[in-house]
């Protein structure tokens, strides 16, 4: 059996802008909106939230799952206020990912089986804080998996082989 096919449905990427931001001059011309020491963006197309950290000379894009489309939302931004968009410094941040078992999950039993799982009642889904990956799974009743904080595509496509093959050899689906 091939292991999961496993979709990034959100990487982080935060831009160190070497200019300073003005908040006034941001939510003026560009309509971000304030919360707390943060502005807030969304845009439609593509469907990011922007938010900007003016005292950190920083902006932070979620929704994207390339570097490239994100920093194309930043240099949209950036030159729409007359600032230059080089010298942006990256960090990428963590990967959200998604994936689906091969088969419905007996959630009960594998939060008694599984000591590093809990079982969320109120998602109806199971939270395995793996240690091995360095990220949080979460399984839904249905076997669609949820990986959180990967550090990378491949360690989430390589935690989801993991926990597959766990939950088939402790016979977890039904």
């Amino acid at each position: 059996m091939s292991g999961p096919e496993v979709v990034i449905e959100n990487q982080v990427f935060r831009f160190v802008t070497p200019e300073s931001l003005d908040s006034d001059y941001i939510v003026n011309e560009v309509g971000a909106v304030r919360s707390g020491n943060l502005l807030v963006k969304q845009l439609r197309d593509p469907p990011y939230t922007i938010l900007i950290d003016a005292s950190k000379q920083s902006i932070t894009v979620h929704g994207s799952t390339k570097e490239v489309l994100a920093r194309m939302a930043v240099s949209e931004i950036l030159l729409g206020l007359g600032l230059s968009d080089a010298g942006l410094k990256t960090e990428i941040g963590p990967v959200t990912s998604s994936c689906s078992m091969p088969s419905p999950v007996d959630l009960e039993r594998a939060a008694d089986v599984l000591l590093s799982a809990r079982l969320e009642k109120n998602l109806d889904a199971l939270r395995i804080a793996d240690t091995r990956h360095e990220l949080e799974v979460l399984i839904f009743r249905n076997g669609r998996t949820v990986i959180l904080d990967a550090i990378s595509n491949r360690i989430a496509q390589r935690a989801a082989e993991y926990w597959m093959k766990r939950f088939q050899r402790l016979r977890l689906f039904k």
